[in-house]
């Protein structure tokens, strides 16, 4: 068994134990960013009693450990759709504090700001994001919210790599339809890119 925060999980062996330690803050972060900090708890042991526990094998085409846990950890945030969604149809200014239950924003797209008007800004962004098909929001968070490469967010949602930015550009476009007067920014499409994985440091303690 090994323990971590909250969250007990039995893992298979040496080798999952040191992809747990290794990924485990990047996964509750990703996930507490989506949904909260008490449904990632359970993210977080619902992903690595399936990826790592007693019967579980990494899948032999999986690109990289990390790109493998992203998708594992996307397709049981699908089962939090309702409490995502909440979140971002209630965003408020509040939202704004304290790291694991926000973005760690790297896209003007969802940036927010204390300013009242920034922040009724933000909630329309996220609001129509909220409305989103859950495979368009799932690319659109990996990218602005995690900072993800084109390389991670392919591993992570089965998009081909080739066609992230075009598929992003899409979104985008979407959401200024939905949005309306809210500015959308296409910054990140290519430069801003982050090569090496979704999150900075470790995660926080989620109690």
């Amino acid at each position: 068994m090994h323990r971590w925060h909250d969250v007990t999980v039995s893992l298979n062996g040496p080798s999952a134990t040191r992809l747990y330690d290794k990924h485990v803050g990047a996964v509750y972060s990703y996930a507490a960013r989506r949904v909260g900090r008490i449904a990632a708890v359970t993210v977080v042991k619902d992903v690595f009693e399936h990826a790592l526990g007693q019967q579980a094998q990494r899948p032999e085409k999986a690109s990289s450990d990390l790109g493998w846990l992203l998708a594992v950890t996307t397709a049981f945030l699908r089962r939090h759709s309702a409490t995502e969604c909440g979140r971002l149809l209630n965003w408020t200014g509040e939202h704004a504090i304290g790291s694991g239950s926000i973005p760690r924003v790297t896209d003007p797209l969802l940036s927010s700001n204390a300013e009242d008007a920034a922040v009724a800004s933000t909630a329309k962004v996220m609001a129509a994001v909220a409305e989103l098909e859950p495979e368009d929001r799932d690319l659109l968070f990996l990218v602005a919210w995690e900072g993800c490469s084109s390389a991670l967010v392919s591993a992570a949602t089965g998009i081909p790599q080739g066609n992230v930015r075009s598929r992003l550009s899409a979104v985008r476009k979407e959401l200024r339809r939905r949005v309306g007067d809210v500015a959308i920014s296409d910054e990140t499409d290519a430069g801003n890119e982050r090569p090496t994985g979704p999150v900075d440091g470790e995660a926080e303690d989620p109690s």
